[in-house]
């Protein structure tokens, strides 16, 4: 714990003082403090915060957005203080999977491994697989990291992590669609994960030492699941439109007065797609717990969340079987 306090910059945010956020964080590295620690133990917990005053309702899409400019913007002022390595450790090439728009989780780690030794090239949200590929094609780069905020985005993290792999680059995964351990940084194809930023540099140095060994390469996607995705993806408009249509007719279950019918049922066909594909029910678990806090905190009905899980099963439980027995164990 390094003691810094993040509710005094989490106020600025709130208040929408971009001004006065940039010069409280400023403020602490001008007073000694770590810029590394200003970021993870200042703007980082801050965010999270952000994330749960959407999640109750009490801030817009829109105030969310600006509360998250302005930390990218502070984050890059208080990273421009961390020095430049010369001659760096290597060069690692960080990317968000396609759908993830979360970037600032990312752009944290880069920093820390900026820190720790490391020339850093970040190539921001929702970065394109083909693209990917073809800048890797173009630069001379050690390493790749990959960061995923949201389950949606793992089939596409799979996807950059096959063309890292095809580059010949070891790969290293961490943000919260990874989960606690390395179970799916391995179905993935990944060469490591790292459960934070503080802990990415170690196991990134470690990656590139044993970069000839790719015992991580091998797909281990070949299960039942992985087919199921696939059909998943195919399917997947259909699949939305009959989830949503048995959720809203299901007896005693209200009218969609919050507008969240939308944005739950796709969360919840993201996460079991992506349960399918890394063979790890946990997936559900934590997108059930997500979406029971969410109701819970938007005054919804707590029985919602069971009336929407077996709409689900009942669109998808005939035609795809694994993912029929992965609803049933939640």
């Amino acid at each position: 714990m390094t003691g810094l306090g993040f509710w005094p910059y989490f106020d600025l945010l709130q208040r929408r003082d971009a001004a006065g956020a940039l010069q409280y964080a400023l403020g602490l590295v001008d007073g000694g403090a770590d810029p590394v620690d200003v970021l993870l133990d200042v703007v980082a917990p801050a965010q999270e915060q952000v994330g749960l005053r959407w999640a109750e309702g009490a801030w817009t899409v829109a105030h969310e957005h600006a509360a998250t400019a302005t930390s990218e913007s502070v984050a890059i002022a208080v990273g421009a203080r961390i020095p430049v390595p010369a001659p760096p450790a290597g060069h690692v090439i960080l990317a968000c999977a396609e759908r993830e728009w979360h970037g600032l989780p990312a752009r944290l780690v880069g920093y820390s491994l900026q820190a720790a030794g490391w020339r850093t090239t970040f190539l921001g949200a929702s970065t394109s697989p083909l693209q990917f590929a073809r800048f890797l094609d173009d630069v001379d780069a050690d390493a790749v990291a990959i960061s995923c905020s949201v389950a949606a985005s793992l089939p596409a993290a799979r996807r950059l992590i096959g063309a890292a792999r095809e580059a010949g680059l070891p790969v290293l995964v961490g943000g919260g669609a990874f989960g606690p351990d390395d179970t799916r940084a391995r179905a993935l194809g990944a060469s490591g994960w790292a459960g934070n930023a503080r802990t990415a540099a170690t196991v990134l140095t470690g990656l590139v030492a044993a970069a000839s060994d790719l015992t991580w390469a091998v797909d281990r996607a070949r299960h039942a699941g992985a087919d199921e995705h696939a059909e998943m993806v195919i399917r997947f408009a259909e699949f939305r439109a009959a989830a949503r249509r048995h959720w809203l007719d299901a007896p005693g279950d209200p009218s969609d007065e919050a507008g969240l019918a939308g944005d739950a049922v796709d969360h919840a066909l993201h996460s079991l797609s992506a349960a399918l594909l890394t063979d790890d029910p946990r997936l559900l678990r934590e997108a059930d717990d997500w979406l029971t806090a969410l109701f819970a905190a938007r005054g919804e009905p707590a029985t919602r969340v069971p009336s929407l899980w077996r709409s689900v099963h009942r669109t998808v439980g005939e035609p795809l079987p694994e993912a029929a027995r992965h609803l049933k164990a939640l």
